[in-house]
């Protein structure tokens, strides 16, 4: 084995940790799916980031994984596992592809949008039909959380425009993130990256809220925890963007400009 293959299994295992660090650090408890949210994404996007998107994958699939089995939420560990290693992959990928190549980029942002924008449209559809074909049965399995149909009908409504508002905004706060990246003269992310921690944070949103539905047996359910997700997505976004550009700086910068 020689000293690149050596440096590159010692930043795996550096990076996993780091994921599962920044995962426990931080864990807010997430009503209705008892799940959690946290800043662990920022180590996942700088997982792809800086191992590319095969070892990035597996830092972060692990990292999240035993940070799941360290706080005792067992029963989502393998979903995570896959999740954040798809997560990973995806950033890592488009990356990968479309860096230096202007219609790419172009066609994964529309892409992206469009994916966004869908999702949300039938998440709310989903529970607009739960609501008012199945209000007793889904009041019941929110029975902890919502004392009543009547609590249960303003819950959806506020989880409802949440995700009307998620839809319209994460596009726009996204580009102009990106245009303040991109303008400042201290502060360097490239475009692609950007696109591509999106990219992964959808990816993620999109996961676990397939992952609640399949666990939890309602998909009106787990769309319940569709805007804490979207938050930690954001949150991730924003962490890993600031430290990207520092980390630029440093001759750690190397890793970054080998994918």
């Amino acid at each position: 084995m020689n000293n690149q293959n050596i440096e590159k299994m010692i930043l795996t295992g550096l990076m996993a940790a780091l994921v599962a660090v920044m995962t426990v650090a931080v864990a807010i408890p997430v009503p209705f799916t008892n799940g959690y949210i946290h800043p662990g994404d920022s180590m996942v996007f700088l997982s792809a980031l800086i191992l590319g998107w095969k070892r990035g994958a597996v830092a972060a699939g692990i990292g999240s994984a035993f940070a799941d089995l360290f706080l005792g939420y067992v029963y989502w560990a393998p979903w995570t596992l896959v999740i954040k290693a798809c997560m990973a992959l995806a950033v890592g990928l488009i990356v990968e592809k479309c860096a230096g190549k202007t219609r790419r980029v172009v066609v994964a942002c529309i892409a992206l949008v469009v994916l966004w924008i869908l999702f949300n449209a039938a998440v709310g559809g989903i529970m607009l039909y739960e609501a008012g074909h199945n209000a007793a049965a889904l009041q019941e399995a929110l029975r902890e959380d919502v004392e009543s149909v009547t609590a249960l009908g303003v819950l959806l409504n506020r989880v409802q425009r949440q995700l009307m508002a998620a839809a319209l905004l994460i596009p726009v706060a996204l580009l102009a993130v990106t245009f303040f990246l991109r303008k400042a003269e201290n502060i360097i992310v490239p475009l692609v990256q950007i696109i591509g921690m999106t990219g992964g944070g959808i990816l993620m949103v999109f996961g676990y809220y397939v992952g609640g539905g399949l666990i939890y047996g309602s998909f009106a359910v787990a769309a319940l925890s569709v805007p804490a997700n979207i938050v930690q997505f954001v949150g991730g976004f924003l962490i890993a963007s600031l430290l990207t550009a520092a980390l630029k700086k440093t001759p750690i910068k190397k890793y970054f400009d080998r994918h």
